[in-house]
């Protein structure tokens, strides 16, 4: 005779195996995320990260240097050299501005506010998801979803501005595996699609060695990619690298 109870379990049991993985609380997530990074102790303590390597751009293959340096407070400065010329992109936490030879220019220019918005994004070196609320910004929790065959948490960060941004954060180590930030340049709206990964601790904060970026949903071989070879945390920074250069 079939014990029915015993089916019954194990019917129950199958499901539960078969079940996703529950739906988590938004402010439950990060915090398991700032813990993940180093804890929140360790990001107020962090004052600066200086990240160095290079530039891999698909189908050229010559060297590309890469530096970015972002300051609590809101300064940002990034630079990207070839052959002598040095691209420029900083922000001093009010004003943003470029140096881009590469385009002829080889004087500074003020950005515009659209094209600003990237590097206001980068200057907030703890991220938006750490004390969202007090920037102004709100989070909803999307639950997972399928990042290259790898399930992955899906934050949905409306920021301040207006403009929003997706964090994809792996449910193992609780890092950012990609993010998908949404923005409106010039009345269109632009998606793009950065994948971290490398992650190696600067003065107890994990920070991401790699960066893979381009449009959203574009092949992996159509993206450029950022490979530091160091990082350094609380070095020392002179405010005038961060803003526009007055002629004298």
């Amino acid at each position: 005779m079939i014990n029915t109870t015993a089916l019954a379990m194990l019917a129950s049991l199958a499901l539960l195996l078969a079940a996703p993985t529950p739906a988590m609380d938004t402010d439950q997530l990060i915090a398991k995320h700032i813990e993940a990074r180093g804890g929140a102790e360790s990001l107020r303590a962090l004052r600066s990260i200086r990240r160095q390597g290079h530039l891999i751009i698909p189908g050229a293959n010559f060297d590309i240097s890469a530096s970015a340096l972002v300051v609590r407070g809101g300064g940002v400065r990034n630079e990207i050299s070839l052959q002598g010329l040095t691209l420029i992109n900083a922000y001093d936490g009010k004003e943003a501005w470029k140096v881009d030879p590469f385009e002829g220019r080889k004087d500074p220019e003020r950005m515009s506010a659209d094209e600003s918005k990237p590097l206001l994004l980068q200057a907030d070196i703890d991220s938006p998801l750490v004390d969202y609320q007090f920037k102004g910004h709100s989070v909803e929790y999307l639950g997972l979803d399928d990042i290259d065959g790898t399930p992955a948490h899906k934050l949905r960060v409306h920021l301040k501005s207006g403009d929003e941004v997706v964090y994809y954060i792996d449910p193992d180590t609780y890092m950012i595996i990609r993010d998908v930030q949404k923005q409106l340049v010039r009345g269109a709206e632009q998606e793009t699609e950065t994948d971290y990964g490398e992650y190696e601790k600067a003065s107890g904060v994990y920070v991401p060695m790699t960066e893979d970026s381009g449009p959203k949903n574009s092949d992996s071989s159509h993206k450029q990619q950022l490979v530091f070879d160091s990082a350094a945390a609380n070095g020392p920074t002179d405010p005038a690298q961060f803003a526009f250069p007055v002629r004298k």
